[in-house]
């Protein structure tokens, strides 16, 4: 079969990617490989010499200004992965089409899934976890029930009948669908895949463990090398998903749980150190440091995510300029605290923090007085919220000097720790 690989990033995420490429090219030399850009194009293709980089402006996608804008970056770099397959195999013609989330290496060749595909599947999935996660740590069976059966970090299609149809209704559907919105069952383009047993006669679903090891299922799958070769629970390690490695944190194995850390992952150490030098030697500290093509507007102003689920000033035009008027309006979903305004912006930061909605209840005068100190003294900086958008939550207060209001508002937040935020099974 005449078949690709590829993988989705944005620019800041390349060098993700090329080591990415450069794994998969040694283990099978000559494979066709792409890079799909969601993002602006490369300023300089020549930077990448050899390697394919489509910009998500060439999927031809009707409503590409709507969705960059209404999907954060996350959400729009997996948006796209239904339209980069169906321009796979029906635009260039290939029998079939792997993706690869770019925080992967490949240590064996795709043996499995070449053979399911060959022998007539129409889908190949690998499943998050192989056996139930027994401890208190996280994530948990239910975190991964939120997340979806199967991880979307990996998943091939063959050109078949049912494949196609498929992949169209899963295009369609993540032009509006593609959130993180996990009160309301939807973790981008993960929770449809789990429809595929339903929707897809030919689906071979690969248990094998040494596919897409991660840090979701390493507790059933421990890594060893074994006589120069990777091993996962026995079986020869095929790849292993980085997800949530931190370079420069050199302690780090991944931020999105909290079973493990570099001291008592074995063998699998020396992978994560590994590959966080190869990110370095594939110009990591370079790419890291470009902007995100659909990260501000035209007037260079930050988008902040939430805003991104708002009506824009201009449908025609979201990048246009923020909404301030919109946002900067008192939400009607909270009966105020007098002296303390809570916007639509600091409601909708909020609801997209479970770790905010536990910590600082705005059903409550001290859940809304706790999350206004920690809005003003820690959620502007890190939300990169400007003056237009501050200056409203501290416009009924009774301390309207900035410096004074941040005073009491440390004052306030001094009982409480600082939130952190949430995992990310991607």
């Amino acid at each position: 079969m005449r078949t690709a690989c590829f993988t989705i990033c944005s620019r800041n995420y390349l060098a993700y990617a090329l080591t990415l490429r450069e794994s998969l090219l040694a283990v099978e030399p000559g494979r066709d490989f792409f890079i799909f850009l969601a993002d602006s194009p490369l300023d300089d293709p020549s930077q990448l010499p050899g390697v394919v980089a489509i910009p998500a402006a060439d999927l031809s996608l009707a409503n590409f200004q709507d969705m960059a804008f209404r999907y954060s970056i996350m959400e729009f770099n997996t948006a796209i992965k239904a339209s980069c397959f169906q321009h796979l195999l029906r635009k260039l013609d290939y029998d079939a089409a792997i993706y690869i989330d770019p925080d992967i290496q490949l240590f064996q060749p795709f043996d499995q899934v070449h053979a399911a595909l060959e022998n007539g599947a129409s889908c190949v999935l690998t499943p998050h976890i192989l056996s139930p996660l027994r401890d208190s740590a996280k994530p948990s069976d239910l975190d991964i029930l939120a997340s979806g059966t199967f991880n979307l970090g990996f998943g091939a299609f063959a050109r078949t009948a049912e494949s196609l149809a498929f992949l169209e209704w899963w295009a369609e559907t993540m032009k509006h669908h593609c959130y993180v919105d996990l009160a309301n069952g939807l973790f981008v383009d993960q929770r449809f895949m789990d429809f595929a047993p339903s929707f897809i006669d030919a689906l071979t679903v690969i248990k094998d463990p040494g596919y897409n090891v991660a840090y979701w299922n390493l507790a059933n799958r421990p890594v060893r090398k074994e006589d120069g070769i990777w091993m996962a629970a026995g079986s020869p390690l095929v790849f292993f998903h980085f997800s949530g490695v931190s370079p420069g944190s050199p302690d780090v194995f991944s931020k999105h749980q909290s079973r493990f850390d570099m001291t008592n992952i074995g063998d699998a150490a020396e992978l994560v150190r590994n590959y966080t030098a190869a990110l370095e030697d594939h110009g990591h500290a370079h790419w890291s440091t470009l902007p995100y093509a659909f990260g501000q507007f035209a007037n260079g102003k930050h988008i902040v995510d939430v805003m991104r689920r708002g009506p824009p000033v201009d449908p025609s035009d979201p990048f246009r300029e923020p909404n301030h008027v919109w946002w900067s309006t008192p939400t009607d979903r909270v009966d105020s605290v007098p002296g303390l305004t809570i916007t639509r912006l600091m409601y909708a930061i909020h609801a997209a923090r479970p770790d905010l909605m536990e910590m600082f209840p705005l059903s409550t005068a001290s859940g809304q007085r706790g999350f206004h100190a920690w809005f003003i003294t820690h959620g502007a900086q890190e939300y990169r919220i400007e003056k237009t958008s501050l200056e409203p939550a501290m416009a009924a207060s009774p301390v309207r000097n900035r410096q004074l209001a941040r005073l009491f508002a440390r004052l306030r937040l001094a009982r409480s720790r600082k939130p952190s935020g949430s995992q990310d099974l991607s």
